[in-house]
């Protein structure tokens, strides 16, 4: 068989939602009246980032400063090390900011990996603004990255069709995760995934997804299955299963 993987970046390789550090630093308090706003089911997230980038205040040089101190898995390297050895391609696929994503990975030896994600774009007067070109008028969540729609056109990239590996912590993750044929999930993703009776494993940090891909690859169909009955128990309250 063979696998692709769609990585998370915030709160996944990272152990932080990065956008929200950055608000938290140059943006007034307000962006936080637009998050909730997105929590209540009011905007969906493309809206609510376009909004909150509006308010950053910062030079591109102070937001480079700031992402200096954001720390990524220390296990995600090695991770990224078994994908490439064996030849599985990893991309990561974020509804955060590109300009966050690739300044992290780059500082950690990562910058060749692909990544899809919304675009940070610096303004005159220290104002910034968000475009997002992996968004979707179709997306049932409204995001400014379409994780599901991308999902599907990579699935079918290449001269054979892959199944795909989606890896996640939240929300932005929940519509890809129907359509993934495997997800690795923690926090709010592995949730919606019991609640949902998706496929799923789950995994704490980057060496135990290693080790879960490593199970995956030797025995693909057994730990599908698991995977599958474990989703199953999780839906049925009265029933507990682990993988």
């Amino acid at each position: 068989m063979l696998w692709q993987v769609a990585c998370d970046f915030d709160g996944t390789i990272t152990h932080q939602d990065v956008t929200d550090s950055l608000l938290d630093r140059f943006a007034p308090p307000q962006w936080q009246e637009i998050e909730a706003e997105w929590k209540a089911g009011t905007i969906g997230s493309r809206e609510c980032m376009t909004r909150q980038v509006d308010l950053l205040r910062a030079s591109p040089e102070e937001i480079d400063r700031h992402l200096e101190s954001v720390e990524i898995d220390p296990a995600f390297p090695a991770f990224v090390a078994f994908c490439r050895a064996r030849r599985i391609p990893l991309s990561v696929v974020s509804d955060g900011l590109d300009r966050a994503i690739h300044a992290v990975l780059g500082r950690h030896g990562l910058g060749h990996l692909p990544v899809l994600a919304n675009q940070l774009e610096a303004l005159p007067g220290r104002r910034w603004r968000l475009t997002s070109p992996q968004a979707s008028e179709s997306c049932r969540t409204a995001s400014g990255t379409c994780k599901c729609a991308m999902m599907a056109r990579a699935g079918q990239a290449g001269p054979a069709p892959r199944l795909s590996l989606l890896i996640g912590d939240g929300a932005s993750d929940f519509c890809a995760a129907a359509s993934a044929d495997l997800v690795f999930a923690k926090d709010r993703l592995l949730r919606h995934a019991e609640h949902r009776g998706l496929p799923h494993v789950a995994f704490h940090d980057f060496a135990q997804a290693q080790r879960l891909l490593a199970a995956l690859l030797e025995a693909p169909e057994r730990f599908r299955a698991k995977a599958a009955a474990a989703a199953t128990a999780a839906a049925t309250p009265e029933v507990t299963a682990n993988v």
